[in-house]
């Protein structure tokens, strides 16, 4: 029994461990059986996850290598910085008429903080605007390529542990406020929906002449927005020894990356307005920027003040993009004694999509001129929707009030409410974009979809005599 069992341990010994002498008895073959039989069996997972494993890593090269080529990828180093492991594709080219003059961001993202704070990121895109210009030399300020970004990376406020780590992109070309464009909008809105997963909060440098407007475009634009977008400039230069960009920068960046703010803003001179309610109230004042219909969201202050009650609630749907690629609209600025002959050759217009028409006080205009009457019907009848506007500051359009306002309305006049000159024309841009019929886009303009306009007027009327009234 003793031989049996030491017989049998040995085969066992022998199959777990063959000997040396068999090894070299069996020569090549036998290395390479025993190293074959060493290696751990492939299960079909396994093997299926290594081909899912190599085809990731070939799209992945492959979408670097384009991105390389096309001048605005994202190197390993800011892959890593950006906390994201998938490739990022550069921003994807227009294909409208304006595609190649629309101004785009170009090389990646710089850091311009390490010293802030990891938990929170804001990219900052420069578009233009007197913030970034200089003196030229010829008596006139214009930007230099590449000089902002210098700037603001020396800025010691930036550096404190408690600002946000802040990204800088720059456009190319650098525009002038005054040349933007519906085309660069979209450039605008592209860039936020490409790197909206990747950053907390975004601001957008931009001149103050047409500021209102794209704050305007961008709160309709970029649809289901969780993250705030702020929107801001300077009427003197950051290179100026007294001036008002570096508060305006630092501010808009304060609310970018550390306030949790669901929508477009526009900061400037410590107050933060909802973009779509902004307009620009002064050409030489620090305080450039005015919202008469709608309180500030926020001020500058000591401390910081956000007016929780007045910003718009996060929204519950997924975030996406709708270009604006509509522009066929017109803005008529209502004046006494006009000539209803200016009104026959829209009438004969094919490319006409829309009109806001500017009118006095709460929405009147003269109503005993039908032949006026008659050409708005008549454009109404073919599709075009016209917006009825206050060319009043303050105050809201209400065309059933008086009967002038009414005659407005019986020929198919939308009454645009409280909204500015800005958000009526490019809601009206935005909602003719999306392919929605005339009676839909009717019913949407005299709608809050942005939070741009107010349904209801509060009134107070007296109805009996009050003690103190009668006697007047």
């Amino acid at each position: 029994s003793v031989q049996v069992a030491r017989s049998s341990s040995t085969r066992a010994r022998r199959t777990d461990c063959p000997p040396r002498r068999m090894a070299a008895k069996g020569g090549k073959a036998a290395k390479a059986a025993a190293k074959a039989a060493a290696k751990p069996k492939v299960r079909k997972t396994d093997a299926k996850a290594k081909v899912m494993a190599k085809a990731k890593a070939t799209a992945k090269a492959k979408a670097k290598s384009k991105a390389k080529a096309d001048g605005r990828g994202l190197s390993e180093g800011l892959l890593g910085a950006l906390n994201t492991d998938r490739p990022i594709r550069p921003v994807s080219r227009m294909c409208s008429k304006e595609a190649d003059t629309a101004s785009r961001p170009t090389g990646m993202p710089e850091l311009l903080n390490p010293e802030g704070s990891k938990s929170r990121k804001v990219l900052i895109l420069y578009t233009g605007g007197t913030l970034g210009m200089q003196a030229l030399g010829n008596g006139t300020l214009g930007p230099i390529p590449g000089a902002l970004g210098k700037s603001l990376r020396v800025l010691d406020e930036l550096k404190q542990s408690r600002m946000p780590r802040c990204y800088f992109m720059e456009f190319d070309p650098i525009l002038d406020s005054a040349d933007m464009s519906p085309a660069d909008w979209t450039s605008i809105a592209r860039a936020v929906h490409h790197w909206y997963f990747e950053f907390d909060g975004f601001v957008i440098l931009h001149g103050t002449d047409t500021m209102a407007y794209t704050a305007s475009a961008l709160s309709f634009m970029l649809e289901q927005l969780a993250k705030p977008v702020i929107l801001t400039g300077a009427q003197l230069p950051i290179f100026e020894p007294i001036s008002d960009a570096r508060q305006n920068f630092l501010g808009a960046v304060v609310f970018a990356g550390l306030a949790d703010i669901s929508e477009v803003c526009l900061f400037f001179n410590g107050q933060l307005f909802r973009g779509n309610r902004a307009v620009k109230a002064s050409a030489s004042a620090l305080s450039a920027f005015a919202s008469a219909s709608y309180p500030p969201l926020a001020e500058l202050g000591c401390p910081i003040q956000i007016f929780r009650r007045r910003l718009r609630e996060p929204p519950h749907g997924r975030f996406r993009l709708q270009e604006i690629h509509v522009t066929d609209v017109l803005v008529v600025w209502v004046i006494p004694g006009f000539s209803d002959d200016f009104f026959q050759p829209l009438l004969n217009s094919k490319t006409l999509k829309g009109m806001v028409l500017l009118l006095y006080g709460c929405g009147n205009a003269p109503a005993r001129k039908a032949k006026f009457l008659g050409h708005l019907k008549r454009l109404v009848d073919s599709g075009i929707v016209i917006v009825a506007c206050s060319q009043c500051t303050h105050g809201t359009v209400i065309l059933e009030k008086y009967a002038v306002g009414k005659a407005f309305e019986d020929v198919g006049v939308v009454g645009g409410h409280d909204m500015t000159t800005e958000a009526a024309v490019t809601k009206l841009a935005y909602l003719l974009s999306k392919g929605l019929s005339p009676v839909e886009v009717r019913k949407s303009m005299s709608e809050s979809l942005r939070g741009e306009l107010t349904t209801e007027a509060s009134c107070f009327t007296i109805s009996e005599p009050v003690s103190g009234l009668s006697s007047l």
